[in-house]
């Protein structure tokens, strides 16, 4: 749709050509970009609930009302008198320019607790972990609103939870609510088709390990199983022209025996996966609760810091870790005894 010569709701100027353009998926009211971003959500969100819908009306340029401009008190950038917003920067027209807030400020938005500093790390090592945690709460909760920030999930403001959480935030704050609802199970598929790595990429270190051993056992319980029948197999393609059909049926189903307590463990590990897939979401969830209550127990502000960045997000590296112990730790134990 040309939306050339309308006038935007937010700022009050026309769009042009080279404009970039919103349309509200609810209400279908066209805004720049700017303009969108700068609200956090559609320019007449307030309107919705009444279900208002934009109507496009005949578009008839006015040059004498767009060369009525007054300064941005922020970036200086030209705008209509009549608009709320600066087009170029999305400050409110006619505010006064607002410093950033101090780092003592920051942290107070975020955490709760009134503790004083101790001297546990330098200046430049507090304002990167504040850094690390402003740009992770930006990522997990953007748009959201001050009231919104303070609701509760988990024992614990929203906020802070999405940021604890990290990667895929969102996700697990709806997974929250349902446990907190009531639900009795849930369901994880990165947890059935990845566990136990997908513990240790959550930072859950103890049902991690105890999936790990479990896996573990099970594969140096089966490898000789596993091996044995390799060898049958191989005797038989090295012997088959040899052999008789009734021979070769014979040395086929003294395979197939042999492979059974593979089949059968193999039975166990799909077992495994789902008893992973129907307790992570709540061991993460409790996971979640405790870290939390852990760090804002510390006794510094500084602690709180390092222990909310140590056990909140993910890890990747010791996911590669635990799959690499699963993959060289049993050729380790079984080359060592042979």
């Amino acid at each position: 749709m040309d939306y050339q010569n309308h006038t935007c709701d937010g700022c009050g100027r026309r769009f042009t050509t080279d404009d970039d353009i919103v349309v509200c998926p609810v209400c279908a009211t066209p805004q720049h970009r700017a303009c969108y971003e700068a609200e956090g959500h559609c320019v007449n969100e307030d309107k919705h609930a009444s279900g208002f819908v934009w109507q496009q009306q005949e578009a008839t340029p006015s040059p004498a009302a767009d060369t009525a401009l007054a300064p941005c008190p922020v970036c200086g950038f030209q705008n209509r008198k009549d608009a709320r917003l600066c087009i170029h920067c999305g400050a409110p027209l006619g505010a006064v320019p607002t410093p950033p807030p101090a780092p003592q400020q920051t942290r107070d938005l975020f955490f709760d607790v009134k503790k004083p500093d101790g001297y546990e790390l330098d200046d430049d090592e507090r304002a990167q972990l504040e850094s690390l945690l402003g740009q992770r709460a930006a990522l997990a909760a953007p748009g959201m609103q001050p009231e919104q920030e303070q609701e509760q999930i988990a024992g614990h403001p929203i906020k802070q939870v999405l940021t604890f959480v990290g990667s895929n935030a969102l996700k697990y704050l709806q997974k929250f609510r349902k446990i907190e609802n009531g639900q009795k199970a849930g369901w994880n598929w990165a947890a059935f088709f990845l566990s136990p790595y997908w513990f240790f990429y959550r930072k859950m270190y103890k049902p991690g390990i105890v999936f790990l051993t479990v896996r573990l056992c099970l594969m140096l319980l089966l490898f000789p199983y596993e091996n044995k029948a390799l060898e049958l197999y191989q005797s038989l393609y090295a012997n088959a022209a040899n052999l008789s059909e009734n021979a070769i049926q014979t040395a086929l189903q003294e395979i197939f025996h042999t492979l059974i307590p593979v089949y059968i463990g193999g039975a166990v590990l799909v077992v495994l996966a789902v008893v992973s897939a129907l307790l992570a979401d709540r061991l993460y969830y409790r996971y979640v609760r405790r870290s939390i209550d852990s760090a804002k127990a510390q006794e510094t502000r500084d602690t709180v810091l390092m222990q909310f960045l140590k056990r909140g997000g993910v890890s990747p590296l010791m996911a590669v870790l635990s799959y690499a112990a699963v993959s060289l730790i049993p050729n380790l134990i079984l080359s060592f005894f042979n």
